[in-house]
């Protein structure tokens, strides 16, 4: 991280992080299948009898000691992100106890699947914008560009089919059944990014403006 940190770059992390929280608990509303990053701490929360948030802070705790053995190291960079994992997981267990489960039917489940990709990438969007901690799931993406030499979007399709592959094969086997995959998992993938770079294109420019007057 920079050393010099405005606390208007603090408010927008965090706010973004509550905002996508947000967005990952209503995708476990929708009863359409969940975003393939959240699928894996998901379903391993149905198996285990866990929160999700639990589960999300233990996949990201993987995903940042699978960043150690790839880097051969283990920075402050990636120290950081424990906390901002933690951060997450806790965010989602609130929401989780706020927002009732719906089981709503197909046109009620696809409204909110829209409306949780809209906040997961509105999240998504602010967080980056502030530029401080990198959240784990892209992290992780990231240090395999560095290692693999590959561009982001070339590893980051073939991440998120990956977990999308475990998630079926996890279900398959612990309960002889799919569980967090399904049309909302293939949605997440197109319109989590669509609405993150709408997000940047509608408001990038006041953002720039309200981070930049101190």
């Amino acid at each position: 991280m920079r050393n010099k940190i405005k606390g208007k770059q603090v408010i927008l992390y965090f706010l973004g992080m509550n905002v996508m929280s947000l967005g990952i608990l209503l995708s476990t509303r929708t009863n359409l299948g969940v975003a393939a990053i959240s699928s894996v701490a998901y379903s391993y929360s149905t198996f285990m009898h866990i929160s999700f948030g639990t589960s999300n802070f233990i996949l990201y705790i993987v995903f940042i000691t699978a960043q150690a053995i790839l880097l051969k190291s283990f920075s402050c960079k990636l120290l950081w992100q424990i906390p901002m994992a933690f951060l997450v997981g806790l965010c989602i267990d609130v929401y989780d106890l706020i927002i009732p489960i719906l089981n709503p039917k197909f046109v009620s489940g696809l409204f909110l699947l829209i409306m949780s990709n809209i906040f997961t990438g509105v999240g998504v969007y602010a967080m980056t914008k502030a530029d401080l901690i990198l959240d784990p799931g892209n992290a992780i993406v990231e240090t395999l560009c560095e290692v693999l030499h590959k561009p982001f979007s070339y590893l980051r399709i073939r991440f998120d089919v990956s977990l999308v592959l475990f998630t079926i094969l996890s279900g398959l086997v612990f309960v002889h059944n799919i569980v967090g995959v399904g049309i909302g998992t293939i949605v997440s993938a197109y319109f989590i990014g669509k609405t993150v770079g709408v997000t940047d294109r509608l408001i990038d420019k006041y953002v720039n403006n309200w981070l930049r007057n101190a």
